[in-house]
C-alpha cells in the first residue's frame, strides 16, 4: 500500500517528475545516463512521435548490488502549453530481468511517473518509482526538486539551472538525501553535477540526435 500511494501521489501532484524530459521529438534519438550514490543508469531510446519513446535500460542499484536490464516505454500524458510556461506528465515503464552478482536472472521491471513545470527562471520536478526484482528486492523512490535560472537566455544560448534536490528510496542506507545539482543544457546537450549532503557524487547527462 505505501508503494502504491507514492506512485499515486506522483501522478496526482502538479509538480511531481525529475531529469530531462524522456520524450525527443519525432524520429529523435536519446542517450541518457545518470549516476548517484544509490543507482547507475544508462537509456537509449527513440521517439516514433512526440507523445511516446521505445528503448532500453540498464540500471544498476549500487548500494544493494544487483542490475536490471530490459525494454522501457514512456508515455507523455499530458502536456499544458502556457503563455509563458510549459508543464508535463509523464509515465514509464520497463520489463526485463535482474540478476545479483552471481545469480540466477530473476522477472523485474518499475513503473514510474514523472512531471515538470518551467517559465524562463523557475522550474519545479518531482519523480516517484516502484522498482521489482523477484527475489532479490522491491523498492520505492521519490524524488522533488526545485530550480531557478540566473540568467534568461535565448533560443540557442548555453541555459543553466541551479536546484536544490531532496530524495528518498526506501531500501537506501540514507533513507533521506538532500543535495544540490546544477545544470548545463545547450542545444541538443545537458549535462548535471551535483552533490549530496553526504559528499555523494551526481553526474549526469543527456544527448539527443
Amino acid at each position: 500500500m505505501k508503494i502504491m500511494l507514492a506512485a499515486m501521489a506522483a501522478l496526482l501532484l502538479p509538480w511531481a517528475g525529475a531529469g530531462a524530459r524522456p520524450v525527443s521529438y519525432p524520429g529523435g534519438m536519446t542517450l541518457m545516463q545518470e549516476l548517484d550514490p544509490m543507482m547507475a543508469s544508462a537509456l537509449l531510446h527513440i521517439s516514433p512521435t512526440r507523445h511516446y519513446s521505445l528503448g532500453g535500460r540498464l540500471l544498476r542499484m549500487r548500494e544493494e548490488g544487483w542490475t536490471l536490464a530490459g525494454a522501457q516505454a514512456t508515455w507523455l500524458a499530458r502536456r499544458w502549453n502556457m503563455p509563458a510556461a510549459q508543464a508535463n506528465i509523464y509515465i514509464a515503464g520497463l520489463a526485463g530481468g535482474a540478476w545479483k552478482d552471481g545469480g540466477a536472472l530473476r522477472p523485474a521491471g518499475f513503473l514510474e511517473a514523472q512531471a515538470d513545470w518551467e517559465n524562463r527562471r523557475l522550474m519545479v520536478m518531482g519523480m516517484a518509482r516502484i522498482i521489482h526484482a523477484e527475489g532479490i528486492s522491491t523498492s520505492d523512490m521519490q524524488m522533488a526538486r526545485l530550480g531557478f535560472a540566473p540568467y534568461e537566455g535565448d533560443y540557442g544560448d548555453m541555459h543553466l539551472w541551479l536546484f536544490a534536490q531532496v530524495r528518498r528510496q526506501s531500501s537506501g542506507h540514507d533513507e533521506i538525501q538532500p543535495a544540490a545539482v546544477a545544470r548545463i543544457f545547450y542545444r541538443t546537450l545537458l549535462v548535471e553535477a551535483g552533490v549530496t549532503d553526504r559528499g555523494g557524487l551526481i553526474l549526469n547527462s543527456v544527448f539527443r540526435f
